[in-house]
């Protein structure tokens, strides 16, 4: 079965990607460094506080119980790291989308695609005109891996909003994209439909957790 739930704070334990579970985007740099002591706690709690406020802050995709990948989303004033980018929104209610990831198994898909649909769709739902990302170049130096990259949101209908060498703001507007409103739920269930059944498989990350990484059973 494949399914897309909303992120609520008992589910971040199923964030995917190299840096899961990650602050990154929800916190400061302190002395360097952003690390949490307990980032799955940290995470749960920036969910909850966002919920309160706006909403269920993305998606998490899940093929046979397994997740697949998932799309953040959040206003500005919620989504501290933006302080730390020369090309942060002044307006605290802007809408940010934060990331979108997929395990590597599903690359090529149309996952990831179709997740930054579904938080179209939600931004839609919120009557927002308008969905942004502060993405990054090749240029950008020491990019991290929850910053989503230019290219792949320029192919999505995103264009950049205020211009910078390693770090641009984009935008896309949804008032302009009629097909988001009936066309995100049906893209979505094709590019899940392109995945194939998967079994988990332990996967150790640098900092010892492990996490359920995903194989084909081809």
């Amino acid at each position: 079965m494949r399914e897309l739930r909303p992120l609520t704070p008992d589910a971040v334990g199923d964030l995917v990607g190299a840096c899961a579970p990650c602050t990154f985007w929800q916190t400061v740099p302190r002395n360097g460094h952003s690390d949490e002591d307990d980032p799955l706690d940290a995470l749960a709690e920036w969910v909850e506080t966002v919920t309160a406020d706006w909403g269920p802050p993305g998606r998490i995709a899940y093929v046979d119980g397994t997740p697949a990948g998932h799309v953040v989303l959040a206003p500005a004033r919620h989504v501290a790291r933006l302080a730390a980018f020369p090309t942060s929104p002044q307006d605290p209610s802007t809408l940010m989308l934060v990331t979108a990831v997929t395990r590597p198994g599903y690359a090529g898909r149309g996952l990831r695609k179709a997740l930054v649909q579904s938080a179209a769709k939600d931004a839609l739902r919120h009557r927002t005109r308008s969905l942004e990302a502060v993405a990054a170049r090749p240029l950008a130096v020491s990019r991290h891996a929850c910053v989503l990259d230019v290219a792949f949101l320029e192919k999505v209908g995103f264009r950049v909003e205020r211009d910078h060498p390693a770090y641009p703001r984009l935008r896309i507007d949804l008032r302009t994209v009629v097909t988001l409103r009936d066309g995100a739920a049906a893209a979505i269930v094709r590019a899940l439909d392109r995945v194939p059944r998967v079994r988990p498989v332990p996967e150790t990350h640098p900092n010892g957790s492990s996490h359920a990484h995903v194989t084909d059973r081809r």
